[in-house]
């Protein structure tokens, strides 16, 4: 069991609404008590060297992907089960959407404005659910010199979010934070979360009932560094 895995649903996400909406019936997941996402990420860069788009890929956890594939397996009708990932994705998709896809981006400490998520992808394989998708910067960023950062974190923290890391969570793996079309010498770093020990405590005293303070969340994300020379 992962350190800090005190999650409490999937309402952070909206994930739960959706399962509601393409099923046609409330998800037992929403009581789940322990749940989280595996992340990577790509930065994507254009021809002039310019960060374009985080491209994101996010693997749920086995139980919370068993039970969406029980209940869509369920529903009535003439629809393929790629149908129904498919519109699970856009229910998901669009949850996701007003609230910045739970992603938040810096630059010289100020926020990063978002675009429209493209190429989004729904899937079940090896057991999990995952969700991808472009999520587009509102503009590109020139990076030389730069550090840009992101988190992305359920501000409920319902749902850990942690980049993909080996089996004790001690390391984040390769392709957990990756480029694509990157200038040469651009680099990567995840820094783990270090949480205040109350807010693990604060965390630890909530029940599938509860929910801590606005943005508790953010005191257990990784932040991703994408930092390119001058």
């Amino acid at each position: 069991m992962r350190k800090w895995t005190l999650l409490r649903g999937w309402r952070g996400l909206g994930i739960g609404v959706a399962i509601g909406l393409s099923a046609g019936a409330p998800s037992t997941a929403m009581a789940h008590p322990h749940g989280w996402v595996d992340l990577s990420v790509e930065g994507v860069f254009d021809g002039e060297g310019d960060l374009t788009a985080l491209r994101q890929r996010w693997r749920m956890d086995p139980f919370y992907s068993q039970v969406v594939m029980e209940d869509m397996a369920q529903v009535k009708g003439e629809t393929t089960m790629a149908q129904r990932l498919d519109a699970l994705g856009v229910e998901i998709r669009n949850n996701l959407e007003t609230n910045d896809h739970l992603t938040h981006i810096t630059l010289h400490g100020k926020p990063v404005a978002q675009g429209t998520v493209t190429d989004t992808n729904t899937e079940y394989r090896d057991e999990r659910l995952i969700f991808s998708f472009v999520l587009p910067l509102a503009k590109p960023q020139a990076m030389a010199g730069q550090t840009l950062r992101y988190r992305i974190f359920d501000s409920t923290y319902y749902i850990e979010m942690l980049h993909e890391a080996n089996a004790d969570g001690s390391q984040p793996l390769p392709g957990a934070l990756t480029l694509e079309n990157a200038p040469q010498g651009c680099r990567t770093r995840i820094l783990k979360a270090d949480p205040d020990p109350d807010k693990v405590m604060e965390a630890s005293m909530l029940d599938t009932t509860q929910q801590g303070e606005p943005n508790l969340g953010q005191f257990f994300a990784e932040t991703g560094e994408i930092t390119c020379p001058g």
